[in-house]
């Protein structure tokens, strides 16, 4: 019953995104030409920048930490610290975007849409940050309904706000900015609901020191900078090629190329959040209790045979059907992209799967693991570049080394992380997914579907839905694993 509860109130929320996600695209792709398109995805391509390399490694840090700091009451008192560091991280993407707008080729270089793309970037910076990190704190607290609502308020705010601008300006940073003003909105009534709740909660024995601080000198050096180090990595292979793209072949073509990746980020963006938003609040209160190596490889394994069939399924799904997934999410200009989408779901899949393995390294805290596999992806995605995608190549051949970069890293995390703490297979889930996987790809090379009209690409979709609720339902009915990691409660359950 606590499951079904749970997930009802997951799925609802992952239903709005979806929606508001499927709503923007069209929105997206009917407003912008391909160039907005590619000055959009270079400027997401900054957020990415900065959130990975400088927010991400503090935000995982106090993923770990929310249950003990929202038990012993001092959870505000260090999020203090992290708004005064979100506030220079803010400033300093202003100032390099800034100086990028300046001098990249075909952007234009008035003062109006400088100051416009910069502060627009730094907004999202902040204002999302916050989002994310209190949204996913009322998650991480058992409290699923109003994290789902704000999430939801989030995304419908956000794309209100970004229509209304974009048919103004017809621009990539204006609709930028319009999620920025949802993410605010989000983030505000997040913390109210954060601050209502301390307020309402016994006070703890001892009084906590307001001057706490988020982090300490170990903290940095032995967690979050081995984790920064990653995370730039991480985004050199799978973002930096943008600039490239951009600078090579023009923005156009990176509008065009960004679509269909974004298509598949988009999908599997909600895909991830879903069962991670369900599961992650339940591992991370395991991952306390676990001292032994045999108990937390064991959590490990429960986490990974859950979650990886899921992701295999999905995946074959996902391409067969991405011919569907263009002409309803995208206007006819865009439907060049289905490629670029299919090659898409194959960079998420890894990318995904290169995710759930590296929990083992926040399980015993030795995030300098993660550092390699995205080292060794960077290598291959550059080499590709400088080798098969000079100026005289095709933009479809990126596709290919993203795709290889991706795989790269996925094999190397796993590698790394079995090394670190071995999963032990759960061999009928892990076999029944992998079949389905290599059925869905070898039908979309031999029968892919083929269909016209709006309304009969929908009812595709609506079939692969079916589908892939019925094969996730088979996966998750009787398993020994999801049973163990919901078998603790969480507070405010």
């Amino acid at each position: 019953m606590l499951l079904r509860s749970e997930f009802a109130w997951v799925l609802a929320g992952r239903v709005v995104t979806a929606l508001v996600a499927i709503a923007s695209l069209r929105i997206m792709t009917a407003s912008l030409e391909s160039a907005e398109f590619g000055i959009y995805a270079l400027l997401v391509g900054f957020q990415g920048l900065f959130g990975l390399l400088l927010i991400s490694p503090v935000g995982q840090h106090i993923n770990r930490h929310t249950h003990a700091w929202s038990d012993d009451g001092s959870l505000f008192g260090r999020l203090a610290g992290y708004n005064r560091y979100l506030v220079l991280i803010a400033a300093a993407t202003a100032l390099t975007v800034m100086s990028w707008w300046m001098i990249f080729p075909d952007l234009g270089s008035s003062v109006a849409a400088t100051i416009s793309a910069a502060a627009t970037v730094s907004a999202v910076v902040y204002f999302g940050t916050w989002n994310a990190t209190l949204i996913y704190i009322l998650n991480m607290i058992g409290l699923r309904g109003r994290s789902v609502l704000w999430m939801a308020v989030t995304s419908v705010s956000g794309l209100i706000v970004s229509v209304c601008l974009v048919y103004q300006f017809h621009t990539g940073w204006s609709w930028l900015c319009g999620q920025a003003a949802g993410m605010l909105i989000g983030a505000v009534g997040a913390r109210s609901v954060l601050k209502r709740r301390q307020a309402t909660r016994p006070a703890p024995a001892s009084e906590p020191d307001a001057n706490t601080l988020l982090l300490d000198r170990q903290t940095v050096l032995s967690y979050c900078l081995p984790l920064a180090v990653a995370a730039g990595f991480m985004w050199l292979q799978s973002t930096s090629y943008r600039f490239w793209v951009g600078t090579v072949w023009g923005i156009a073509d990176l509008g065009l190329l960004a679509l269909g990746l974004s298509i598949a980020a988009q999908l599997w963006a909600i895909v991830e959040t879903l069962f991670m938003q369900l599961l992650s609040p339940y591992f991370f209160r395991h991952r306390g209790d676990r001292k032994s190596r045999s108990d937390k490889a064991l959590l490990l394994s429960d986490l990974v045979n859950v979650v990886w069939p899921i992701y295999a399924v999905l995946a074959g799904l996902n391409i067969y059907f991405s011919s569907s997934l263009v002409a309803v999410l995208a206007d006819e200009k865009y439907h060049r992209a289905v490629v670029f989408v299919m090659w898409g779901v194959l960079i998420e899949f890894f990318r995904c799967t290169a995710n759930l393995w590296s929990y083992a390294a926040q399980i015993e805290g030795r995030t300098r693991k993660v550092i390699l596999p995205y080292a060794l992806a960077t290598l291959v995605l550059w080499s590709g570049l400088v080798l098969f995608c000079g100026r005289d190549g095709r933009v479809e051949s990126l596709s290919a080394v993203l795709v290889s970069a991706s795989a790269v890293a996925c094999l190397s995390m796993v590698i790394q992380m079995q090394i670190l703490l071995p999963v032990k297979f759960d061999i009928g889930r892990w076999l029944f997914a992998t079949l389905v996987l290599a059925i869905c790809l070898s039908l979309s090379f031999l029968m892919p579907p083929r269909v016209d009209g709006l309304a009969n690409n929908i009812g595709l979709l609506l079939l692969g839905l079916i589908i892939a609720a019925g094969v996730v339902g088979s996966l998750l009915r009787h398993s020994s694993a999801l049973a163990r990691l919901l078998s603790v409660a969480l507070r405010g359950d």
